[in-house]
């Protein structure tokens, strides 16, 4: 039996330290979800940690408008880069991606790997933010994150890529 995701409603984009720099990127954002009629709170952006390494007030002050406007943040391949715990404590992120690095080892005999996703998850719920670890293969993966308390996992164990859906049958009303 393997996990199946159901009601996904979330649409997730990756920006990088360029997009996020952009000066018209929160009206571009905000012009995208006008014309596709996507409910802002239905997107989620993802930015690696190692994107924000140089956090100017141009990018601090993009993500603060665009969650404003109901859009979730998420620090993508959490654990990998070099950020500050400040950018967790300033910044309006409201999830934390476990980067696959970690789920890949997780289940080898080194117990450190394991201490330390507990250690991120924990971080993670003290600051109320949402936790998905990716990379997810095994049943004996998802259970030791699952076991940890990681809300969500991605990764093939799940499914595998694949083409979207045919135009008109995903939107249309149940």
């Amino acid at each position: 039996d393997q996990p199946a995701m159901t009601g996904c409603t979330a649409l997730a984009v990756n920006c990088s330290a360029t997009t996020l720099s952009d000066p018209g990127f929160v009206d571009h954002v905000t012009c995208v979800l006008e014309a596709s009629g996507v409910a802002a709170h239905r997107l989620h952006l993802e930015v690696t940690e190692t994107s924000l390494l140089d956090v100017t007030p141009v990018i601090q002050a993009a993500m603060h408008a665009l969650h404003d406007r109901g859009i979730t943040w998420w620090v993508d391949d959490f654990g990998t880069g070099y950020s500050s715990f400040a950018h967790l404590r300033d910044l309006p992120v409201q999830g934390l991606k476990l980067d696959q690095s970690f789920t890949a080892a997780l289940t080898s005999a080194d117990s450190t790997t394991a201490r330390l996703t507990q250690g991120l998850y924990r971080l993670a719920a003290g600051l109320d933010l949402l936790t998905i670890a990716e990379g997810v293969e095994t049943p004996e993966q998802a259970a030791v994150l699952a076991a940890q308390g990681w809300q969500w996992g991605q990764g093939w164990l799940f499914g595998k890529p694949g083409p979207p859906p045919a135009p008109g049958i995903a939107d249309s009303p149940a």
